[in-house]
């Protein structure tokens, strides 16, 4: 049995596992494969992936590590990822051996930390609750458990924005809009105040990506931006997490999120109102359904009749002498905030 770097030869073999694993769930292609690995040259390291070799493949391991000069303000520079641990299903036990070759590696470069999933553009938030013989390998590795975040969905059918919703908007004076060229030194303004780490980054990601900014609903005034959504239409140039996997299960999917607004106007409706208003932008660009990504806001979401769809658990491992008291780093990013 033999441990080597992952090579581009490997990729027919890792997609195959990779469907008989997760597939029903988590569909992967090569458009998403491509933008969560080789598209997040910052942090992907294809040198620390690597692949267990028996008669063929048996197992494979995704590494992400932070960039020299932080992506993001705060970005912790000792925390790194395992994007994904994917074993051939009943062969669980060969987990311990490719773990234990990763975290060793990443010992020795210095990283006290390391995250199951949650790495930029990652594919998963967490381990998918759904895969409990995984599990079973992070908890004999030593990693700890954390909270439960989950994706919601909704098929959108009759949807129209509340009345509460609706009569919120009108009674603060702000408008509800895409974003327009013009805005988006605005949007970064605020962004940046409001919410400077991963969200920022993932928006000026986006907008270097995208033709034009129109994807990205506003709540505004005349003088400055309160509030912002991420939208993924059907054929959006970048695949938005909310696409991820609903692509596979719909003809006509969108995804949203991240969404949040300034603590100015938080208590007066104006978060829900966005996001009702970013629903129906969706049904109007033609979703037909919709996943919002990486939440615990069940109550909030619910409130539009969405429902949990997938499930995910925080895992981390601390590395070398570096002690509980730091940081959950699955914590750092989870989408959170209304």
């Amino acid at each position: 049995m033999k441990i080597r770097p992952l090579a581009s030869s490997d990729i027919p073999q890792l997609f195959d596992l990779w469907q008989r694993r997760w597939g029903q769930l988590f569909p992967l292609d090569q458009a998403l494969w491509n933008q969560q690995t080789s598209g997040d040259p910052q942090h992907y390291r294809p040198d620390l992936s690597c692949v267990l070799h028996e008669a063929g493949p048996v197992g494979f391991i995704g590494v992400k590590t932070p960039p020299p000069i932080p992506a993001w303000p705060k970005q912790d520079p000792q925390n790194a990822w395992i994007s994904y641990l994917l074993l051939e299903p009943g062969r669980e036990e060969l987990g311990k051996k490719l773990l234990e070759h990763s975290l060793n590696q990443l010992e020795q470069l210095g990283y006290h930390k390391v995250a199951y999933g949650s790495d930029p553009w990652h594919f998963f938030p967490g381990l998918p609750l759904e895969d409990s013989p995984l599990e079973r390998v992070l908890l004999e590795a030593g990693f700890e458990a954390g909270g439960v975040a989950q994706d919601f969905h909704r098929i959108l059918g009759n949807y129209q924005v509340p009345a509460k919703a609706i009569a919120d908007l009108e009674k603060s004076g702000f408008q509800i809009a895409p974003c327009g060229l013009e805005d988006i030194p605005r949007l970064l303004s605020f962004l940046a105040e409001t919410f400077p780490g991963r969200w920022y980054y993932e928006t000026v990601r986006r907008l270097q990506s995208e033709l034009e900014p129109s994807n990205l609903l506003l709540l505004k005034s005349q003088q400055e931006v309160l509030g912002f959504c991420h939208l993924y239409p059907k054929h959006s140039r970048r695949i938005g997490p909310g696409l991820y996997w609903l692509r596979a299960f719909s003809p006509n999917p969108g995804g949203l999120g991240p969404i949040g607004v300034s603590e100015k106007v938080r208590g007066t409706g104006l978060g829900m109102a966005l996001l009702g208003y970013g629903v129906e932008r969706l049904k109007n660009l033609g979703a037909e359904e919709i996943v919002i990504d990486w939440t615990t806001l069940a109550d909030f979401y619910g409130k539009l009749s969405f429902g949990a769809w997938r499930s995910y658990k925080a895992y981390w491992k601390l590395l070398g002498l570096r002690k509980a008291q730091s940081e959950k780093p699955w914590a750092e990013s989870s989408p959170q905030t209304i």
